[in-house]
């Protein structure tokens, strides 16, 4: 299981596609505050912001100027 997957995952639901998030958790974890960021983030990917490739850019970014 990926902990940021690149493709969105839909359930069928009574014949409709629902997009559907899997959030691992370890205990001990704030399930509000991972709930919150999940949802913070199919609300920018819906307005067209792909947060999880902004965050992939950023990271290679500090590797290469790291090197």
């Amino acid at each position: 299981m990926d902990r940021l997957p690149e493709t969105e995952l839909y359930t069928e639901i009574l014949g409709q596609q629902v997009r559907t998030m899997i959030i691992p958790v370890g205990g001990g974890r704030n399930l509000a505050v991972l709930v919150e960021a999940a949802v913070r983030s199919a609300i920018l990917q819906k307005r067209g912001i792909n947060t999880i490739q902004e965050f992939f850019n950023r990271q290679r970014e500090l590797m290469e100027k790291e090197d």
